[in-house]
């Protein structure tokens, strides 16, 4: 896609973000009982956009969003954001740095050749940050079509007040093979570095068996020791992120949105704890404080209603919900949910994509668009974009 597309798409998602409601938040005890509405416009971010494509969309999305601390207009940055000044995106065309305002590119990342080989959405990339938006880390998993064995290779990235790439260090941890590399997380102040393996089925019938099940493992940087912890699901730990005491990790596995104390004694993931009971998650990150967990999930129609989904915060002592900070409708046959939500290091702004939702960031209850690269086709209009990952 090209920068002016992608520029108009940008401006055309802010336009609509102009109409986002914006909710009065109510102290966290009262919050729990409070129910957010989305209003019912059909179109409220499709006309925008059609307006500046010059197409008909068939799809929309409605949106409401609660604000972090206190709500404020939603809409584009007409003032200055705090916040991380800058970000890394991936695709699958590479890696950019990316103005944290804008989401426009300040500066390419030039990472090494890896062989051919299958690669999943976005390239095969991972990232993680600091929540500063100066370090990153880089993951790139490919897997061999003959043996369907993975590489996954790490890299690590500082930018410069400039938003350029300031230092590469190629292969921070040695290569890990097996399977594909699934999330990637590293504490704030880069010492520790997380990252997941898919699980893998093996036989069928009776000798149906993990070989092996999902992994995640736990890298000390400056010591360079590694912890890891196993489970017997197939299924893949996904949406991993730290806790500032750089010792409670949050993740997502068969749906559950869990917690693992990393210091505690423990081989399995049998040791971590699931936030939030009987409340199916798609993506989840945990609060720097590590008192909350944000939870994303899916919310499905009988088919007269557009399907709904949510970002929800809960409590991680007890599980309590205290509010939906974010949630939107979408119009159209294909359900959509939450890929991702990442916290900075201070957890006052928020990083959120969804399957047909742009990579935008959340304010003190303003919404700002930076990134989509969706298609300008009406007729693709079910079928979700291109993977974005991002990081900041």
């Amino acid at each position: 896609m090209s920068p002016r597309i992608e520029d108009r798409l940008r401006d055309a998602f802010a336009v609509g973000a102009e109409l986002v409601r914006a909710e009065t938040l109510r102290p966290a005890e009262e919050s729990v009982r409070a129910k957010v509405i989305a209003p019912r416009r059909g179109f409220v971010l499709a006309i925008p956009l059609a307006a500046a494509l010059g197409v008909a969309v068939i799809g929309a999305v409605v949106v409401t969003v609660a604000g972090i601390h206190a709500p404020a207009p939603a809409g584009p940055a007409a003032k200055t954001l705090s916040g991380p000044r800058f970000l890394l995106a991936a695709h699958n065309d590479g890696v950019t740095v990316r103005d944290a305002q804008t989401g426009k590119i300040t500066g390419r990342v030039e990472l090494p050749r890896t062989p051919e080989g299958i690669r999943r959405e976005p390239g095969g990339y991972l990232l993680a940050g600091t929540g500063e938006g100066t370090t990153f880390y880089v993951a790139q998993s490919v897997t061999s079509r003959q043996t369907q064995v993975s590489i996954t290779w790490f890299h690590r990235v500082r930018v410069d007040e400039r938003g350029r790439v300031a230092e590469l260090a190629r292969d921070v941890i040695p290569a890990v093979t097996g399977t594909t590399a699934s999330s990637l997380a590293v504490t704030g102040d880069g010492t520790q570095l997380a990252y997941s393996l898919d699980g893998k089925v093996c036989g069928k019938d009776k000798t149906l068996r993990f070989c092996p099940g999902a992994q995640l493992t736990v890298v000390d940087l400056p010591a360079g020791t590694r912890r890891t912890w196993t489970t017997n699901a197939a299924e893949q730990i996904r949406n991993l992120s730290w806790a500032a005491d750089r010792r409670v990790l949050g993740f997502v596995v068969k749906s559950e949105a869990r917690v693992l104390d990393t210091a505690a004694a423990g081989t399995t993931l049998a040791g971590s704890r699931v936030v939030a009971p009987g409340q199916e998650a798609k993506t989840s990150a945990i609060s720097p404080d590590g008192r909350s967990m944000l939870i994303g999930r899916t919310h499905l129609s009988d088919g007269r209603q557009p399907h709904r989904y949510t970002i929800d915060e809960y409590s991680v002592t007890d599980g309590r919900k205290i509010r939906t900070l974010l949630s939107a409708d979408r119009h159209g046959k294909t359900i959509a949910w939450w890929n991702l939500i990442r916290y900075d290091a201070t957890g006052r702004h928020l990083l959120v994509v969804g399957n047909f939702y742009p990579l935008s960031r959340l304010d003190d209850g303003r919404v700002t668009p930076l990134l989509y690269h969706g298609p300008s086709d009406p007729h693709l209009s079910n079928s979700p974009p291109p993977a974005i990952e991002a990081a900041w």
